[in-house]
């Protein structure tokens, strides 16, 4: 094998890169597989906060040999790091990973990988051209048994002709949400609002399930918050397959005990599914739905863990086995090129054709 994609012994010593918002759940579920890993080594620009996410891993996670550094050069040059989880803010998620790619490092991201189609292009080639294991955390809806057993339905043609899918995204962000961190609610920062970064679980299950968009017609706006990307969103899509579908997205929904926060519907000529927020299957014939649910429960048996937990854990497993994880970071491009499209159809007014040209000011 290669550099990067040799199998290696474990448990395999992880650097977490950011040390903030998602980085202690990251450190957790590593606590979770000791037998597969061990934090060796945690970096934050705020060197306070990444002792204190060192200090976590000794005293409650038994990593009793964490490292501290200020920057994610200086976490590279650990021998004892042999992969990293990137837990930095969107707009930082493509120099640590680029630059963990070069030093043979295997990379877990958090979504959404990068702002750009030129970014993903270029983490996608790091990663290729060092033979690692690099994934993107999609984990929460796209390694769930609901998500397999959807993606199992639509290989058997169970819902025959699929011609209309919809998803919505119901977030409820306060403006003192905004406004706790600089990067938050601004374009540098996040890269893209209710669309783009809150909204990319469901855009990508939606996008994983119904294959290749064709053209896209949106309108975005900020209704609510006083932010510079948007709190409001809604896109048309037409998929190479004929089929059309419909995204609704927004971070300013009160909760609503009959509105869940996350819904996805496929509708087919011979079945409707919902994915999200719980699997199911309807038919005209009842008798019918239940056989086709019991075949997908026998074809889709339950995962030894699911959501980011489970992704995690196979990340691992890949690394280990030399193979490439169930979610590979290109296969998360698609959200990427999706919301970049319907920026510009919304900014323009005008449709869009995908796939968008390496030449075009939004990709």
């Amino acid at each position: 094998m290669e550099r990067g994609r040799r199998a290696l012994n474990h448990p395999i010593g992880i650097g977490i890169i950011g040390a903030g918002g998602i980085a202690p759940t990251h450190a957790k579920l590593y606590a979770e597989f000791r037998d597969l890993a061990e934090v060796v080594a945690v970096c934050d620009v705020v060197l306070e906060r990444a002792e204190q996410l060192a200090e976590r891993c000794r005293t409650e996670l038994g990593f009793p040999e964490v490292k501290v550094y200020r920057h994610h050069e200086e976490l590279l040059t650990d021998e004892r790091v042999q992969a990293v989880s990137i837990c930095t803010p969107p707009f930082a998620h493509p120099e640590p990973m680029i630059a963990a790619a070069k030093a043979g490092k295997h990379v877990f991201c958090e979504g959404p990988m990068a702002g750009t189609l030129k970014e993903c292009d270029a983490m996608l080639q790091a990663a290729k051209e060092a033979g690692i294991v690099f994934t993107v955390q999609y984990g929460h809806t796209r390694f769930t048994r609901s998500a397999f057993m959807a993606k199992r339905a639509l290989e058997l043609g169970m819902l025959g002709k699929i011609f209309l899918a919809q998803v919505t995204v119901n977030w409820y962000r306060t403006q003192a949400y905004f406004d706790s961190a600089a990067w938050r609610g601004t374009w540098w920062g996040e890269r893209g609002g209710a669309l783009f970064h809150h909204g990319r679980y469901a855009v990508d299950l939606f996008l994983w399930l119904m294959g290749e968009g064709d053209e896209v017609v949106a309108f975005t706006d900020t209704l609510v918050h006083a932010i510079e990307i948007e709190d409001t969103a809604i896109a048309l899509v037409r998929f190479r397959n004929g089929a059309l579908g419909q995204l609704l997205a927004t971070t300013a929904a009160h909760p609503h005990p009959h509105l869940p926060e996350q819904r996805l519907v496929l509708w087919g000529s011979e079945a409707t599914m919902t994915v999200l927020p719980d699997f199911a299957i309807g038919t005209a014939d009842k008798e019918l739905a239940q056989r086709l649910t019991e075949t997908l429960q026998h074809e889709v048996p339950p995962l030894p863990k699911e959501g980011m937990a489970g992704q995690l854990r196979d990340f691992l497993l890949a690394i280990v086995e030399g193979r490439q994880p169930f979610i590979t970071a290109e296969s998360t491009r698609p959200q990427v090129e999706l919301a970049r499209a319907a920026y510009k159809s919304a900014s323009l007014r005008l449709p869009v054709r995908l796939p968008l040209s390496p030449i075009d000011p939004f990709y």
